[in-house]
């Protein structure tokens, strides 16, 4: 069959071995990101379903194949459809070429460069300008592309849209012109058959809806859509165990069982247990050696944790390398770039939210090498959490992407339903939008200002906020800043006004806060004589400073500098009195006064997988109280480094010796273990100004063990 192709000069003899050269990709799993097509050798588990779309392929010309995120449609065709149409029409006499594109920022571009590289050519010059003028021909471009790309009989041209749902996103932003003329290039592709071209898209299912905004492409979508089935048991098992003998490994099917029953029955299940294999093949290869077998056993499963928690792991550990490198002022860069990558929609889910690497950098205010070093780490080989992956060089307008939802709902760090990336993004995203409502208020009616309590809030929450930001929710950031100079100046209108008016009680106020003092230390009455003539003295002084400051207030265009400065000179003659006698006649003995705050538990930990068994503890001392005070927990921190012993840090030491013994009795009566030592630091922090009464730090470095309920389930 290989002489029918070579002798018609349809391809090379060089070319047609290329075909069926067994490569090995550089490792058996490739993780959370999809299958490429040079990874058909290890694509197992989907031989039937690769059979039953290869056929309405060539029958329909065009396919549109949708499902949940993460059930593998890009890995579908990628490395089942594409492989199959080179490889087994080959055998046949007839010539396939394939390419992938992503609509991304320029799906016309996108769609001519991926045509313009189909032999392999440098994808730019005239030809690229050719076939982008081509496709603004609509419904008939197809028709004028196949004589271009299939000159021959046999010769035949299959284009995959890899997650066609960014031209509804592209839509959007940019309107609906660029997205029609794609669609009608497809549906006239099937309409009118032109020899050899055919076209597959893979889109998530809950945007088939979108699909009716497009002149004629609910009807084209009706007829050509397959729906992704799940694959059964036994093709996962073969997922995950097939691909290890290419490598001289071995996975046992008792391991395989596991993973599939810890991933569970959801859309996370395949991203997750591929991640997982990633992690553990890579460990399993430096425990065996260069060049020797290694094995993925049920034990190793068991020592490395869920699957879902592998994943937030290994996240975690490559923002540490991230933090690692940035400079001050920096530190939230990973923080900020993955809220920018994410979104909550209408449902509550999280989902992907692509940005451009110029959005990114405005959006989390870094600089760009910083953004740069983060998006390389989270992008590189064997990490492949943000795609483009490596070594795909990016540029500005490079469209940045989390590779898959599985990251979004199982990285702690995002997905917390309390304290999470994610929820924060979301809760700021309505902040800015309720600036906006009270934005156009202000502008209907200058008077409608924020209050001094809000005005506060909102100053101190805009320090993180930037323009490249607020563009992601409307824009308009000069009206905001806008809104908040104005209430800024009301409020201090206000504020000068109230001085005034609270200037008028001062005399009356020092009086009565001179005969307190007198009173409160039950002072003698030749003392108290002496206070209160001391008092009336200045009473007689700041009587006249008030006259004087009704007079300038009275005048028609009051100078409310000079106000202001007077009001602040009668102020600190009475603070200045008020602390004389405070330090005379009150003892110090007498003004401590015992904090009235309930003791505070900072929970730190080492390792992750401490987290569930100390947050079990955390709700257990939650429910009970020390010396009738309800014990405070802030929360779970992990840290990289503490003390290398189970202890109860303590940092006064009047505390130290009384209260911190009891509160680690009571620790300890709620655990089976570790056993608690209390940890006296105030020789080092009792005058530290950071550190509050009644603060302690409880440092877990092993496993907790409940009283009588047995190890903490997650």
């Amino acid at each position: 069959m290989s002489a029918v192709l070579i002798e018609q000069g349809t391809v090379s003899a060089q070319e047609y071995d290329a075909l069926f050269t067994l490569t090995l990709p550089p490792r058996p799993y490739p993780g959370l990101r999809a299958f490429e097509q040079d990874e058909w050798t290890i694509f197992f588990g989907r031989e039937r379903m690769t059979d039953e779309v290869v056929s309405r392929l060539v029958a329909d010309r065009l396919l549109v194949i949708h499902g949940d995120s993460g059930c593998g449609k890009s890995s579908l065709l990628r490395a089942g459809v594409l492989p199959r149409l080179e490889q087994g029409n080959a055998r046949g006499g007839a010539r396939w070429r394939t390419c992938t594109f992503m609509p991304g920022n320029d799906p016309l571009l996108n769609l001519a460069t991926a045509l313009a590289g189909l032999d392999g050519d440098d994808p730019g010059g005239e030809r690229l300008l050719h076939l982008r003028r081509i496709l603004n021909a609509g419904t008939r471009a197809a028709e004028a592309l196949a004589p271009l790309l299939c000159p021959r009989e046999n010769d035949h041209v299959c284009i995959l849209v890899d997650q066609f749902e960014e031209v509804f996103a592209h839509a959007r932003r940019c309107g609906p012109e660029e997205a029609q003329l794609l669609i009608d290039l497809l549906t006239g592709l099937r309409e009118r058959r032109p020899p050899g071209m055919y076209a597959a898209l893979t889109m998530r299912s809950e945007f088939l809806g979108q699909c009716a905004r497009f002149r004629g492409f609910a009807e084209v979508v009706n007829e050509a859509q397959y729906l992704l089935p799940r694959m059964n048991h036994e093709d996962i098992v073969r997922a995950i165990c097939e691909p290890a003998p290419l490598f001289e490994g071995h996975v046992p099917r008792e391991a395989a069982e596991w993973m599939i029953a810890d991933a569970g029955d959801n859309q996370e299940q395949l991203p997750l247990i591929q991640h997982g294999l990633m992690l553990m093949h890579r460990e399993a290869v430096l425990a065996a050696g260069p060049g020797a077998p290694w094995r993925i056993d049920l034990q190793r499963c068991l020592d490395r944790g869920r699957l879902s928690l592998q994943l937030s792991g290994h996240a975690d550990a490559v923002t540490a390398d991230v933090l690692r490198g940035v400079a001050p002022g920096e530190e939230r860069v990973v923080e900020d770039l993955m809220r920018a990558l994410s979104e909550t929609n209408a449902e509550g889910h999280a989902i992907r939210h692509p940005c451009t690497f110029a959005q990114l950098v405005a959006a989390t205010g870094c600089s760009e090498q910083a953004v740069r070093r983060a998006v390389d780490l989270f992008r590189a080989d064997g990490t492949n959490l943000l795609r483009p992956y490596a070594p795909q060089a990016i540029g500005p307008q490079t469209l940045i992407d989390i590779s898959h939802e599985a990251l979004l709902r199982c990285w702690h760090s995002l997905a917390d339903l309390e304290h999470g990336w994610l929820l924060k993004e979301f809760r700021n995203g309505l902040v800015w939008r309720s600036l906006l409502v009270q934005a156009d208020s202000f502008q209907r009616d200058p008077e409608n200002v924020l209050s001094p309590a809000t005005l506060a809030e909102r100053s101190k929450w805009m320090q993180r906020r930037n323009r490249g930001w607020a563009q992601r929710y409307g824009g308009r950031w000069d009206d905001v800043q806008a809104l908040l100079a104005a209430s800024e100046k009301a409020r201090r209108t206000e504020t000068r006004r109230r001085r005034l008016v609270w200037i008028a009680a001062v005399p009356t106020l020092f009086l009565a806060v001179s005969v307190y003092q007198q009173v409160k230390v039950r002072a003698s009455q030749q003392a108290l004589t002496e206070a209160l003539r001391e008092s009336e003295t200045n009473v007689r002084d700041t009587r006249r400073q008030l006259e004087e400051i009704k007079l300038a207030a009275a005048r028609p265009t009051p100078d409310y500098n000079v106000v202001e400065k007077q009001v602040d000179a009668a102020l600190r003659v009475v603070q200045q009195q008020a602390l004389r006698l405070e330090q005379r006649q009150v003892p110090q003995a007498q003004m401590a006064v015992a904090p009235n705050v309930p003791p505070r538990v900072y929970f730190h930990i080492s390792d992750e997988s401490l987290r569930p068994g100390v947050a079990a503890l955390e709700r257990e001392l939650e429910q009970r109280k020390l010396d009738d005070a309800a014990v405070v927990v802030p929360g779970i921190q992990l840290v990289a480094s503490g003390p290398w012993k189970n202890a109860l840090r303590c940092f006064h030491a009047e505390e130290c010796r009384t209260e911190a013994p009891r509160l680690a009795a009571l620790l300890n009566a709620l655990m089976v273990r570790p056993r608690l030592e209390v940890e006296d630091l105030s020789a080092k922090y009792e005058n530290a100004p950071n550190v509050r009464p009644r603060h302690y730090e409880l440092w877990i470095n092993t496993e907790v063990v409940l009283a009588g309920r047995g190890k903490a389930k997650d």
